[in-house]
């Protein structure tokens, strides 16, 4: 049973707000240093150590400026949305095995898919809740591509716990991650379904996430900057947050489910166990950085068309033989 009190430490601390500000702020440093590596750049060298602050530094920056909204905006209900996505992307956080009194139960996979799905959508209602047609064309664009990239994302997920279900994993995040390379290796079909599963689960999350080739919602040749462009201030700087800490804990689920979870760690051992995960997290999110740095993006039709063709029968085909 978890006390309020660690209920609150875990919400506001760890592995709560507090933490995943840290987490933010380290793994946008390594998006920046990454991406400037490979198009031949520096990257940022100025803020903290290395530039390691820099992220930071942006983000205060915008903080500072003063929130202007065009004549059509809505005041109140935007803020609102992402402050609701950026608290259910915390609140998933306690069902993982980073948490050091996890939350679960049976079917808990459930809320939390549910919760990784209200934050793309907050990032759409920000931007429809400020009329532009720039941000109209992008949202549409974002909308659209989510629309087919959210179900296969939750479709490979559903393979793990499908075939985790028939031990200990009763559809429980958790539970399932503490049992997750097991699950590799439960049977032939069960493996094919875990790599089928895999390739899908991954091409969902870049989908999901607007990472290259699916980032058609942040063209900024054609269409200035999508579901950004009439943004600023502290509204733009929340918007970012909600982006960036989507980055954090999406992968962090993919790497629960298809990376071992836990393993090689003891599942006693929280603090190892919680590196391990985090570990496996950040080594997910550098694929994401180097596939979104040197991937070009597909036209609107392109992203659906290819989710359609080839994402989705990877998906369904993976749930077929994980039943069989």
């Amino acid at each position: 049973m978890v006390s309020i009190i660690d209920l609150l430490i875990q919400t506001l601390i760890y592995p709560g707000l507090v933490f995943t500000i840290l987490l933010i702020i380290f793994t946008q440093w390594l998006a920046r240093k990454l991406s400037a590596r490979i198009q031949f750049r520096r990257g940022p060298v100025y803020a903290g150590p290395a530039g390691i602050l820099q992220p930071l530094a942006d983000l205060l920056k915008l903080v500072a400026k003063k929130d202007m909204v065009n004549k059509y905006s809505l005041i109140h209900s935007p803020v609102l949305a992402v402050s609701l996505g950026i608290g259910v992307l915390i609140v998933a956080q306690l069902a993982l095995p980073v948490a050091y009194i996890p939350i679960y139960a049976r079917y808990d996979a459930i809320a939390v898919l549910y919760f990784l799905l209200i934050a793309p959508f907050a990032i759409a209602y920000l931007a429809v809740a400020h009329p532009n047609p720039y941000t109209t064309i992008g949202a549409a664009r974002f909308l659209a591509v989510l629309a087919v990239s959210e179900p296969v994302f939750a479709a490979s997920l559903l393979v793990p716990l499908i075939i985790s279900s028939r031990t200990s994993g009763e559809f429980s995040i958790y539970l399932t991650s503490l049992n997750a390379a097991g699950v590799w290796t439960a049977g032939f079909s069960e493996s094919i379904a875990m790599i089928l599963a895999f390739v899908s689960g991954f091409i969902g999350m870049l989908g999901v996430l607007m990472a290259k080739p699916f980032d058609t919602a942040e063209a900024e040749s054609e269409i200035y900057w999508g579901v950004f462009t009439e943004l600023g201030g502290p509204r733009l700087a929340l918007g970012f947050f909600l982006k960036f800490a989507e980055r954090i804990v999406i992968p962090m689920v993919f790497a629960a489910l298809f990376l071992g979870g836990v393993w090689p760690a003891d599942p006693s051992n929280w603090v190892i166990s919680a590196l391990v995960v985090y570990l496996k997290t950040i080594m997910v999110f550098t694929v994401l950085v180097v596939v979104d740095s040197i991937l070009p993006r597909y036209k609107p039709e392109q992203a659906v068309r290819f989710m359609l063709k080839y994402a989705y029968p990877l998906a369904v085909a993976a749930i077929l033989l994980s039943l069989a």
